[in-house]
Order: structure tokens, then sequence, then C-alpha cells
């Protein structure tokens, strides 16, 4: 695998990891536990908490972008230059359609949690509600992920051997699989009359009329 596209990936899934895991803890275990507190004291930890977990938020945001992004690119670039599917791979499994859909749930995701923890007078909907909005942000999220399986499925390819490549095509390695027993049992049914065969020669040989000793005599 190229070093590149492996450092890529996981970039991706442990951006993913802490913005996601961030908004699982906030809605199940943060807000339950401020909402024992008074008013004034839950702002006061909401702004110390904003203080800290921002940065790691927008951090968060930038490389999910930029390493998705190059992901998408990089495997575009890939399926091109091995021609999978005779290029007619992406049109053929929507590959583009999934990942727009993706990218606008990703969006939508980066939009409420960065306005979940941000202090703008156009996102103060979001924190009117924080259960709710953390709520839908997360089933978002979870939907995302579901996609992105689905994508990692699809990049198994279309089974075909590429010159250089380590894989492996998996439509003729079982169809070899299921050979091999029909010639095993070929191989016996030969090698059993074969043996049979050989046995029977002597017992041919031994049914044939001997040749009586002093025939010419008894003749004459």
């Amino acid at each position: 695998m190229d070093p590149t596209l492996l450092a890529l990936r996981w970039a991706h899934i442990l951006a993913a990891i802490v913005t996601v895991g961030g908004l699982v803890f906030a809605r199940f275990a943060l807000l339950p536990g401020l909402s024992e507190l008074d008013e004034e004291s839950r702002q006061r930890v909401h702004d110390r908490i904003r203080r800290h977990w921002l940065p790691w938020v927008t951090g968060g945001i930038a490389l999910l972008l930029a390493s998705g992004l190059s992901n998408f690119l990089l495997f575009n670039v890939r399926v091109g230059e091995e021609g999978w599917a005779g290029g007619a791979w992406m049109r053929a499994t929507h590959y583009h359609a999934i990942f727009g859909v993706k990218f606008l749930l990703a969006l939508i995701v980066f939009f409420f949690a960065s306005g979940l923890v941000g202090r703008g007078s156009a996102t103060q909907w979001l924190r009117a509600n924080r259960s709710l909005w953390l709520t839908v942000t997360i089933g978002l999220a979870v939907v995302i992920v579901m996609i992105s399986g689905w994508m990692r499925q699809l990049h198994t390819g279309p089974n075909e051997i590429v010159a250089g490549d380590g894989g492996v095509m998996i439509e003729e390695t079982i169809e070899l699989r299921e050979q091999e027993p029909r010639r095993e049992a070929g191989s016996d049914a030969d090698g059993q009359e074969g043996q049979e065969a050989d046995r029977g020669a002597p017992a041919q040989d031994s049914e044939a009329p001997a040749t009586p000793v002093g025939g010419e005599e008894t003749a004459g």
C-alpha cells in the first residue's frame, strides 16, 4: 500500500474518532451532568469547555476535509490508471453520487458541531437546544459512517488482477478451488482403471487355451 494513502486514511479515521467522540461525550455525559447545576454555573462551564474544545473541533474538521478530499482524488486517479471495469467502474457503482451524499452530510455535521461549540449569534438557535441538535448531529455522523463502510466495500474493485498488484482474482480462485476436487476424483478413477487393467491382463492369459505338448505327434 502507498504510504501516503495509508497516512491519509489514518488521519481521516483519527480525526473522525476525536470529533464524533466529543459529540457523543457531550450529549450523553456532559449535558446530563450539567443539568444538575444552576443556569449561571452551566454557562460558566460551557464557556470554559468552549475555550478548550473549539480548537480540537476546528482542527478535526480541517483534517477531515483535507484527508477526505485527498483520499477521494487519489482513489479516482488509481481507478483511472488501472482501468477498473474498462474505465466504467465509477459509473457502474455510482461512486461519485454516493460520495456527493456523504460530503453534503459531512458539511452539515461540521456546521452543527462548530455551531454547538461556538458563540456567534447566528448559531445561537443550536445552543438553545443542545440536547436535540447534538442528537441530530450524532445521527448524521452515524449515517456518514455507514456510507463510508459501503464505499469501502466498493474499493475492493472489479476482481481483476492488475499487473504488479498483489491482489487475487476472487472469482477465478473460487472456480479453481471447485475444479480441484473434480480433477483429483478423475485422477483417482484413472488410477483405479489402470490397476484393474493390470490385474485383468494375467487373467486373460490364464484363460487362453494352452497348446498341447506333442500336439503334432497326436495329430499324426
